[in-house]
């Protein structure tokens, strides 16, 4: 070992502290990769279309927490308006970046 250089310190000791580094930030972030849709995310999108689409104040939205994101996969959500009339929002999932569409709403 040269003088100058310090043990760890090496090029090949960097190269690996930063491979390490990288791996526990990805797997970090891992968990927050769109796996599940986002039930905040689903709330606003439902809230927003049917809103718009109906012109009705919503109260409230339901959904399953545990969706997976599958494109072109649906689910069903509880729509409560704020008169209390409850209507099912058939959802569907539009791309691995978790994007939704309201397909329809029906009476439950």
């Amino acid at each position: 070992m040269s003088p100058s250089r310090k043990p760890g310190r090496g090029r090949a000791g960097g190269t690996v502290a930063v491979a390490a580094a990288l791996a526990a930030v990805a797997a970090a972030f891992s968990g927050c990769a769109a796996d599940v849709v986002d039930p905040a995310k689903t709330e606003i999108a439902v809230r927003f279309d049917v809103a718009e689409a109906t012109d009705t104040k919503i109260a409230g939205v339901e959904c399953p927490s545990d969706v997976e994101v599958i494109p072109g996969a649906r689910f069903t959500c509880t729509v409560t308006a704020r008169s209390g009339v409850e209507a099912l929002a058939e959802i569907e999932i539009l791309n691995e970046d978790a994007d939704l569409k309201v397909l329809k709403l029906t009476n439950p």
